[in-house]
Formats: C-alpha cells, sequence, structure tokens
C-alpha cells in the first residue's frame, strides 16, 4: 500500500483529532478542580458550625464558606416560594422546594432547599400542605448560586414585566432576586437532617443515583404512585442533598477523548492509504 496525501482528509482529521486533545486536557483540569473541591469540602466540614447572625456582623467571603455548616433561624416566606425541577431522590422524580428565609434580628433573607417533594405534588396548591412551620431554627450547608453551563439550557428571563418563574433548572441567585420584593444573599442553604451526620461526606460526593437522562424520563410521569411516594408516614419536603460526582469520573473521560483522539488519527492515515490496483501491480 502507498501513501497518497489528501489535504482535506488531513485538515478534517486533525481539526477532529486537536478538538479531542482540548476536550481531554479540558477533563483533566475538571479533573483537579473536582480534587480540590472535594479537599475543600471535607477540610470545612471539620469546622464548627456557625451561626448566620454571627456571620452577619462582619463581612464574610460567601464563595469561600462552601460546604460550611451555619445554623439559622427566622421565619419562611411561602408567598414567593420556588421550586428546582429535574431533581431525583432514590432514583424518585420530583422537585426541591426553594423558600425564602427572613433571618431573624436582621433584614436579610436567605434561600433555603428544604428539601424534596415527588413529581405529583409540586402545584403551588398540593404543596401548601407542607408550608409549616413558617418559623424555623435550623442547620444547612452552605452552597453558591449556579450560573448555566456552556450549551446548557437557560431559565426564563426574570424582572419587572416578567412572568413569575415558579420551577428553575438551577439556584441561580442574580436571576432569582430579580423576581423578588427584596434582596437576597449571595448564598442558599440545604437543610440538614444531622448536622453531624458522620457519613455526610460521602452522601454529597457520590454518583448520581439516576442520570440526567433518566431523570428527565422520570419527569415525564405523573403518577407518584408508581414511585411508592405515598406513605403516610413520610413528610415533606424530605432534606437531600445536591450530588457532588466523584473526580474520578472526569479521569474517565481524559482517557475516553484521548484514545478517540488516536483513533480519529489513525482513521486519517487509514484513508490515505492507497490500495495496489491492476495498473500497480508487477509485469
Amino acid at each position: 500500500m502507498k501513501f497518497r496525501f489528501s489535504l482535506k482528509v488531513t485538515v478534517v482529521t486533525g481539526a477532529l483529532a486537536i478538538g479531542m486533545v482540548c476536550a481531554s486536557v479540558w477533563q483533566w483540569g475538571r479533573h483537579l478542580q473536582k480534587q480540590d473541591l472535594i479537599d475543600h469540602l471535607h477540610e470545612t466540614l471539620t469546622l464548627e458550625p456557625i451561626a448566620l447572625a454571627d456571620l452577619l456582623t462582619t463581612s464574610p467571603q460567601w464563595d469561600r464558606l462552601t460546604f460550611r455548616r451555619i445554623k439559622v433561624s427566622g421565619t419562611y416566606d411561602f408567598e414567593h416560594e420556588m421550586l428546582l425541577r429535574n431533581r431525583n431522590l432514590e432514583g424518585r422524580a420530583g422537585v426541591h422546594a426553594i423558600t425564602p428565609l427572613k433571618v431573624d434580628n436582621s433584614n436579610s433573607y436567605l434561600l433555603v432547599d428544604r428539601g424534596f417533594i415527588p413529581l405529583g405534588r409540586e402545584s403551588k396548591e398540593k404543596r401548601s400542605q407542607y408550608q409549616e412551620p413558617q418559623r424555623v431554627e435550623l442547620y444547612g450547608l452552605v452552597k453558591n448560586s449556579m450560573s448555566p453551563k456552556f450549551m446548557a439550557p437557560n431559565d426564563p428571563p426574570t424582572g419587572e414585566g416578567k412572568p413569575w418563574v415558579d420551577q428553575w433548572l438551577r439556584v441561580n441567585i442574580p436571576q432569582i432576586r430579580k423576581q423578588l420584593p427584596y434582596e437576597v444573599l449571595p448564598i442558599y442553604i440545604e437543610v440538614m437532617q444531622d448536622p453531624n451526620d458522620p457519613l455526610l461526606a460521602s452522601k454529597i460526593v457520590r454518583e448520581g443515583s439516576a442520570g440526567r437522562n433518566d431523570v428527565l424520563m422520570l419527569t415525564g410521569q405523573k403518577s407518584v404512585e408508581n414511585f411508592g411516594m405515598d406513605s403516610p408516614n413520610l413528610r415533606y419536603p424530605i432534606p437531600t442533598y445536591d450530588i457532588t460526582p466523584p473526580p474520578d469520573i472526569h479521569l474517565g473521560y481524559v482517557y475516553e477523548w484521548a484514545f478517540m483522539a488516536l483513533m480519529t488519527v489513525a482513521i486519517g492515515v487509514i484513508m490515505q492509504l492507497k490500495r495496489p490496483g491492476p495498473s500497480d501491480s508487477p509485469r
């Protein structure tokens, strides 16, 4: 076989291979970032819970408080409650209730993820039975505002003249703030059932029990009975955490993209190999 150079094949396969290498490098960077995040999580969870009232008397660096356990007391504003859609709990489709909380002895409001409500009970009328007590004292896990990722769908626009957005894909605090009649803190919290849970880290850093496609499929179901969520002993919302996938997931993607880049180069070379024809045979 002889090599017959093709500019078109070389450019196309070369560009694809370079793109795949870049994706592999990007996933390696995500792997390192996730390792740093996990290290920060384990370090932060060793710190004693701090009262939000004490934090508000200082000038906290909110973005450095991720995964910090805080204690807060205040009054829920159920009138302006919202939902996070496309959530699941142990494979069951549902939503999370996001409720503003007026912090005691301050003018500050805080968004609180109160937990999971199964699909079929997410309407304002049905979830009103879960809007109590109004005044609470609780422990929460600090989370940062979430912005849409590249190529990810956006939430509807909010602000003056825009309709109320009751269901969100993510807790995007700057966008949520636009539809509230007051300012809210730049962080939100997830309600903790047990702030001293020794298995807390493993409940946050793990692979999901259902992938994104599974969740989207589940949310097409409108009957919560199919998921056994009608037990009279259950009280909603059920406090839960948005999980953080382990770093090894990104490491797997590093190898996958690198292998595909290598295969693309190989295919480009093979496509430019000319098999000997009748005219090439020796006389």
